[in-house]
């Protein structure tokens, strides 16, 4: 496995080296090879290589040229020069992070879309209920209102009656005992009457 990740890289690198002496900057080899159908991180792993120097015989890293000198000895005039910062590579791999950042941005923005959009329903439905109790604790004032008004009705009536038979009672305690006089004398009388 990797051996053939080795040829493939192999291969790559020698088309990336192409497109580097027709003229093209690290991002347009990155673009172009992965249109050809080279994943994205295959192709950064050839131009790194690229960057990086051919690799060593015994598979360690390859290091730097560096000029020892005579007898092996490095001049302490000439120190190992670093990458560049500005190189395609790190460019490429901006390029790639930013267009991962943006897809992310952009996942985000319509999960919190759907968030907000969720929001404004049980806020609506919330203010639909609050509108609801409401309108039925009117209805509930108005009908307790109207209660107490048949109620207070129905209490006085019930006094107005009370006292009409307390008036009936009192005339019938003062006619009952005359009534009763006149009864008797109308049968006295008609107790003559029909003896004659």
């Amino acid at each position: 496995m990797m051996a053939l990740f080795t040829q493939q890289t192999g291969d790559l690198s020698s088309e990336v080296m192409q497109l580097r002496g027709s003229g093209m900057e690290d991002g347009e080899i990155m673009a172009e090879l992965t249109r050809r159908g080279y994943r994205p991180d295959q192709v950064s792993a050839a131009v790194a290589q690229l960057d990086q120097g051919p690799p060593s015989p015994e598979g360690m890293p390859a290091m730097p040229y560096q000029d020892t000198g005579m007898y092996g000895q490095s001049p302490m005039s000439q120190p190992v020069a670093a990458p560049q910062e500005g190189t395609g590579m790190y460019d490429r791999i901006a390029e790639i992070a930013e267009n991962i950042i943006d897809e992310k941005w952009d996942q985000l923005i319509t999960e919190v879309r759907k968030i907000i959009e969720w929001k404004e329903k049980v806020e609506d439905k919330q203010r639909q209920l609050i509108n609801d109790v409401q309108k039925l604790k009117d209805d509930f004032k108005v009908l307790h209102q109207g209660v107490l008004g048949k109620l207070d009705d129905y209490d006085a009536r019930m006094r107005d009656v009370g006292t009409e038979l307390g008036a009936v009672g009192k005339v019938f305690k003062d006619v009952i005992p005359e009534f009763v006089e006149n009864v008797k004398e109308l049968s006295s009388l008609t107790g003559r009457m029909k003896k004659k």
